[in-house]
Order: C-alpha cells, then structure tokens, then sequence
C-alpha cells in the first residue's frame, strides 16, 4: 500500500474506538500515573467516542472534509490527560495530510503530531504517552526514504512503540514501583495496532504480557490535587501559553490544545471553582466537567452531574436542536396564539397599540406547566422555568401557581425573562452556559437577575412607510422593550431597516469587544440576514442562530415587525479620556 484514502482513514479511526473500547478496563488497570484513579481507559473511551459520532455515519470527499471532522469531534469529547494529549497529538497530525497520503507525508504528520503533543503539555515528562508517540513518529521519519509500502513502516512503527512503552515502566518510578507501564502510552499502541490492523484486515496485536505485568502492585498514593477539571473554551481571548501561566497557580498536570477558535483544557486542582472563574475570563465555555478524583478511586459517584433542568415557552424562539441537546422541556403556546390579520395602520397607531398593552390570555393551563415540571424532575435534581415578560403574557403566573402544586415546590424556581421572543433567547441561553459551567441554582438565578437588565431588545416594521424628510434619507420611529414591556423607542435617521438596526446596536455597544445577538424575522429572512452581515462588517458578533418569529410574539409586537436582541459578551476594560487639541477632550476605549 503507496498511498491512504479518507476511507482508509475513517476505517483507522472507527476501529480505534473499537479496540479502545474493548481494551479500557485493562487500561484502568495499570492507570497509577500521574493519579491512581483508574479512568484513563474510560477517558480514552470517551475521547475516540467523540471521533466516531462525528465521522461513522458521513461520506467525505477529501482528507481535509473529515480531517476538519476528526478535530471538530475529539476537541468536543476529549477528556483527561491521555485523552487531551492523544487530541494535540491529532491537532498537528491530521492538517499535515495531504490528498494524496504516502509514507513521507505520514512522517511529516507523526512528526507533528508529536511535537502539538508535547507543547500541549504544562510538564512533559519522559516515561509518559509522549515517548510511545514520539517512538512511532521517528520510525516514520527513519524509514520514510527507503520503503515506499505504508503497512511495512505501519508494522515497524508498532513494534518501536511497543518497546517505548515497555521501557516506561523503568523511567517513571512510580511505574516501577507499581510494576505496571503507562496507561495513556497503551492507550495509543493499542490505536496504532488498530490502524494497522484496518489496513492490514488482520489482527497482529502484540501480546499483553509484553506490556505490563500480570500483577499490578498496589500502594498508598497522595493525590496533591483532588479534582480534575476538563472544559472546552471558544473565541479564547488568551493564548495557550497565557493560559498555561494563569493555571500554573491553580493546579497540576496542565495541558492545553487549540485548534482554530477552540481551546481543550485539563487540569488538577484543590480549587474547582477558582479554577471555573478563571477559565470564564478566558473565553466563552462551551463545556465543562469536574470529577473528584478521590471519590473515583473509592468507587463512588465522581463526575457532578448537570444538576438543573429548564422549561420555557415555544416564545422563546429556541432551535430544537438546541430544546434536544439541553433536554429542555418546551411548552407549546402557539396554537392558542391565531395571527392577526394585517391592517392599514401607520407604524404610530401601532406604537400606539402596542405600548398600552396588558398581559395576554394564552389558553395555556396550569396543568401544563405541573406536567412539565414533574417530568423535569423525575430526571434533575432543580427545574428552572424562564417565562416570557409577565407584563406582556399570562406565563408566568400559570408557572408561579403550578410551582405552588408541587409537593416540592423549593426545587422549582421560576424566573421572569421580562422580555419577549429573542431577548428571551438570550436568557436561555445564558441558563444554558452557566448549567454547562456547573453552577448551583441560587447561583444561576443570582447571575441571570443580573444578565435580565443589560439585553437590549428592539422592534421595527419590515414595510418601513415614509414618516418625515426627503430623498432616502427618513425618520423612523422604533420599538424597544423595557423592563418587560414595549415602549417607544424613539426617532431614528435612516435609510432602511437594516440602516435602523445597525445604528441602534452599534450606537449602545461600543463598549464591548464583542456582542450576541440573536435576531427573529417573519417572513423576509433576506433583511435578517443583511442586519447580521453588517453588523459582522462593523462589530464583532456572535449570532447564535436566526429563527421565525412565532405567533405568540407577532401578536404582541405586530405580524410586519421584525425583533433583534443583543448583550455584550467582551467588555472593553477601560474609557480613558484623551486631549484632542481641536475638540476638546473625547474618550478613546483601550
């Protein structure tokens, strides 16, 4: 064999998880370093676990298609020390490959791949995963000159590994005195062996004994730090070797893996929670996971699970991939909600209409709520429901008296988003991030009283009507909501909709360095889309997703009506004042 196909990689891979999966318990066996917690089977499990649900059931067109895939998939899913180590290795194997893959190209990926592995590491050590890879990468690069068969060197490449691995055992002396080789640097023998084997169709695996020995010694251990943290950060605003620096004074056994606009994080600290602070001001997290150690060598229950399980209204506008991945209990008010039919009002009388409103009738009932709490709570420990604006919609009053039903009721909060369709999107979404995060209940809510006043959430009619002044150039009038209802929102100078929008946004957020938004449309998604990509072109911007507007908010806010939601994510630390000698003093953000 000259050359590898993506298929070939794909059946390198899936068969990895395979042997893996089959080979962790004897993996947890001999897992004595650098904590005796006897998981890194499991976490190298769960890592390739990641690998496979992101390629198995896809076709992919070129290496780049599921290399991109592969990255996206163990980014995600890594956990622990192997595991995230086995991800830098992957972070700088697989952007090596090339479309047509030879044995030179897979030495110059081996070669890289171990490099992003060790620099991925706080502490490298020699005795570690490291040397197993580091053995393979240099009979690539050796033989990469004179045998041109991928197989052959494949074999070759194994058998150093395996004698690397060996050799672990007498370098580490907490190996030795515990008789066993490292646990990650079988981990990945046993994925090269699996590679080889894809290609090969035939098993050649080594015999186990000449990994370790039969009969693992055990000993007293102190763990200096109890919990292990693992989290996946996005749009970092620090570089890894910032990171690492910041971590050093929290804990151990750090390691750090960028790929693009994501960062894998490990470590092991006393400090949980100081390590959580920290990582939020890192970027924005988008998992997180801690396990205490201690617990998990004793055979009690680690890992604290996701404590908190919400419920909301269809008004809230999620995706259902988003309702799906979260198991969000989502309460349909949208067949009691008829759509108005359209009038010949001028934007005036319905401002007029608008902002006398009181909260509507939704022929929801209470029943409804208690069902969904109870389902809620037959699965987490706290449900939290986040109602549309209790000023605007009846919701929160059923939530409020179906909480009083419970037999429980202080595991039922129910939180007032005083705000309607994307703004309150963004409430959930915040729930989302601080439930990801861990945090307890009275936390969550604590932190989400606070978010509640810094969404802006704006209103403006798709068929902008003339109102005043010439040319293109006209004076519109706005919507905005506040403090859960619908007021003016004032006279603006623009050319169209997307001109309204930018303006408002752009105007209020200058000082963040970054803002969400999450934007709703009726029936012109093409104006959506313009507001988004020039806010992109001015500002940088997350949008989480665009979505339809439903019927239980274009009867409040108006069937022609658009609606666009934002918060700050990265505030501008400070507004210092400078001397500008022809206007005086202005202020200039650092």
């Amino acid at each position: 064999m000259q050359y590898l196909s993506q298929n070939d990689l794909k059946k390198m891979m899936l068969l990895s998880y395979e042997k893996i999966e089959k080979e962790k318990e004897q993996i947890n066996k001999i897992n004595v370093f650098p904590v005796p917690d006897q998981d890194t089977g499991n976490n190298m499990t769960k890592t390739l676990s990641g690998i496979k649900k992101a390629i198995q059931d896809k076709n992919f067109k070129t290496i780049n298609d599921i290399s991109e895939a592969i990255l996206d998939g163990v980014l995600t899913a890594a956990q622990g020390n192997a595991g995230v180590i086995y991800t830098g290795f992957l972070a700088g194997f697989l952007p090596e490959l090339t479309e047509k893959i030879d044995v030179k190209n897979l030495a110059a990926a081996f070669e890289k791949g171990a490099k992003r592995a060790k620099q991925s590491i706080q502490d490298p050590k020699q005795g570690t995963i490291l040397d197993v890879i580091d053995a393979a990468a240099l009979t690539f690069k050796t033989h990469s000159n004179k045998e041109q068969n991928i197989i052959r060197v494949f074999e070759k490449a194994v058998e150093s590994a395996n004698k690397a691995l060996v050799l672990t055992k007498e370098k580490l002396e907490i190996l030795k005195k515990a008789n066993v080789v490292d646990a990650g640097g079988m981990g990945f023998l046993i994925i090269l062996e699996s590679s080889l084997e894809a290609l090969e169709g035939e098993s050649k695996k080594i015999e186990k004994e000449e990994r370790s020995s039969e009969k693992v010694k055990r000993f007293i251990q102190i763990i200096s730090n109890r919990y292990e943290v693992v989290a996946l950060i996005a749009n970092p605003v620090l570089k890894t070797k910032e990171i690492k620096e910041r971590l050093k004074k929290l804990g151990n056994s750090i390691d750090v893996i960028q790929v693009k606009n994501k960062i894998k994080i490990h470590i092991h600290s006393d400090y949980p929670d100081d390590v959580r602070t920290a990582l939020r001001k890192m970027g924005e997290i988008k998992n997180l996971r801690i396990e205490d150690m201690a617990k998990e060598i004793i055979g009690e229950e680690s890992i604290k699970p996701v404590s908190v399980g919400l419920v909301t209204e269809t008004s809230s506008m999620l995706l259902p991939k988003i309702v799906e991945r979260y198991r969000i209990e989502l309460i349909d008010c949208e067949k009691n909600w008829p759509l108005e039919k359209t009038s010949k009002q001028s934007i005036f009388e319905k401002i007029r209409k608008v902002t006398k409103l009181k909260p509507k009738s939704s022929g929801l009932t209470t029943k409804i709520y208690l069902d969904a709490f109870k389902k809620q709570l037959q699965e987490f420990t706290s449900v939290l429901c986040i109602t549309g604006s209790s000023k605007l919609y009846d919701y929160h009053a059923l939530a409020n008296k179906a909480r009083s039903m419970i037999s429980k009721p202080k595991r039922v909060f129910v939180l007032d988003s005083l705000n309607i369709g994307t703004g309150q999107t963004l409430v959930l979404l915040k729930a989302i991030e601080l439930i990801q995060e861990q945090y307890e209940i009275d936390e969550i809510i604590k932190e989400l009283n606070s978010f509640l006043a810094k969404i802006q959430s704006y209103i403006i009619s798709q068929s902008i009507r003339k109102t005043k002044g010439k040319g293109k150039i006209r004076i519109h009038s706005t919507l905005e909501v506040k403090k859960g209802t619908i007021i003016r929102g004032g006279v603006i100078l623009a050319q169209d909709v997307v001109e309204i929008m930018s303006k408002k946004i752009l105007r209020q957020s200058k000082k963040f360095k970054k803002i969400r938004t999450v934007l709703g449309y009726i029936d012109n998604v093409e104006i959506i889309h313009k507001i988004k990509d020039n806010l992109k072109s001015k500002i940088k911007v997350e949008v989480p997703f665009i979505n339809l507007i439903p019927a239980s908010v274009s009867s409040i806010i108006g069937r022609e009506n658009i609606i666009v939601s934002w918060t700050g994510l990265q505030k501008i630390k400070s507004l210092n004042p400078v001397l500008n000698k022809s206007n005086g003093f202005y202020f200039k953000y650092r």
